[in-house]
């Protein structure tokens, strides 16, 4: 019994074969594409981010070997030279003045390379990493305690025993070097002063070298202003003194507080809202490759694109935005340092993000092509088959 033939103006076309999906649900399927998106992309963040912030071991090795290894220190110490010298201009002080000199009025005349050397003198390996680690360990400790502000203390007298030490002198001759020697004047002003005042009565020396027979005198004072500094400097310094000088509010650090948290919370848990968003479209529009290419592959593919993005485009923009808000009245190599400096934290996240990147892009890739290159063969197999009957 042969089968009735069909009509060709009764066959269905083959794109009329497959149910088409209502409005509401193309809606719905646009709006959780849509925050897949944008919780993946938060989740991709979070976790780099919390990846790096919460890992004390890799931020205790990056903020020592940035403080020991990096010019940033010396460019800031050579920074607040140059502001005390530009300040002594401004202020119209005397070079020859009743108050000159001081360890602070040395330092002006101070640049990097000395600050460089003074630092390698002074500050030793073991200090900074005795002050990175309690530093992390106490900041750590605070975010889940009831205390208003984080809770360590520095033990400065490492630095202390070497400032009143050959270290410390050292360092004052490095920066006494870099004094211009006195002129005919200065030491006749010197010599005048000395020469108005009673027997015993201490002259200060001018800002500048001055030759024998005042050599040594000049340099012994220099060393026992440091000593007289050194004083004042405590065995144990309390982080929370530094915060007070700093003016920083309990509500400022409430808040560094409150993100911390977050930002730990989004590492941990991010990626849990971005699975239940791709398990939902699966169930309400997934039926083919092509329904899985437009829904889920489209979406991966834009993930990846603004993933890469950022680390290509965004970055350098975000890092100098930063920079400015912090060093926009620094001088232009401390700026640039700064800039160099934060580019080197930042990588240790956004250069993993830019793998991540190409992975969401590779995957959306992926789908979108069997997509297209799946839905044409089974129309044709659908148009063939009608063609036979």
């Amino acid at each position: 019994m042969n089968a009735e033939k069909i009509p060709n103006d009764q066959k269905k076309p083959p794109e009329t074969t497959r149910k088409k999906k209502s409005g509401c649900i193309v809606f719905l399927l646009l709006i959780l594409s849509i925050l897949l998106v944008l919780t993946s992309l938060v989740a991709v963040f979070g976790y780099d981010v919390w990846r790096v912030a919460f890992n004390p071991t890799l931020v205790k090795q990056m903020l020592t070997d940035e403080i020991i290894n990096s010019p940033l220190v010396p460019r800031i110490l050579e920074d607040l030279s140059l502001r005390r010298a530009q300040e002594r201009v401004e202020s119209g002080e005397s070079l020859s003045g009743v108050n000159e000199p001081d360890v602070i009025l040395l330092l002006s005349y101070v640049g990097y390379e000395e600050w460089d050397q003074i630092r390698s003198l002074v500050i030793t390996e073991d200090f900074v990493t005795h002050v990175v680690s309690v530093s992390v360990d106490g900041l750590y400790s605070w975010i889940d305690s009831a205390e208003a502000a984080p809770q360590f203390v520095w033990d400065m007298s490492e630095l202390k025993e070497r400032l009143i030490d050959q270290p410390g002198e050292d360092s004052i001759m490095i920066a006494y070097e870099q004094l211009p020697e006195c002129t005919d004047e200065e030491v006749a002003d010197f010599t005048g002063r000395l020469g108005a005042v009673p027997l015993g009565v201490e002259v200060l020396y001018n800002l500048c070298q001055f030759p024998d027979p005042w050599y040594e005198d000049q340099v012994d004072d220099y060393i026992h202003a440091l000593i007289d500094i050194n004083q004042n400097i405590p065995e144990n310094y309390d982080f929370n003194q530094l915060i007070g000088n700093t003016g920083l509010s309990g509500g400022t650090l409430a808040a560094v507080k409150t993100f911390l948290r977050l930002m730990r919370f989004v590492g941990h848990w991010g990626w849990i809202m971005p699975l239940v968003l791709i398990i939902l479209i699966a169930a309400i529009g997934v039926r083919s490759f092509g329904d899985l290419g437009k829904w889920v592959g489209i979406p991966l593919v834009i993930i990846g694109l603004l993933l890469l993005g950022t680390v290509l485009l965004v970055k350098p923009s975000l890092l100098e935005m930063l920079t400015n808000a912090i060093s926009a009245e620094l001088s232009d190599l401390l700026h640039s340092e700064i800039m160099a400096s934060f580019t080197r934290l930042s990588d240790h996240i956004f250069q993993p993000m830019l793998i991540e990147g190409a992975v969401f892009l590779g995957v959306g890739v992926i789908l979108i092509i069997l997509m297209i290159a799946i839905k044409p063969k089974k129309h044709n197999q659908t148009v063939q088959v009608e063609e036979e009957a």
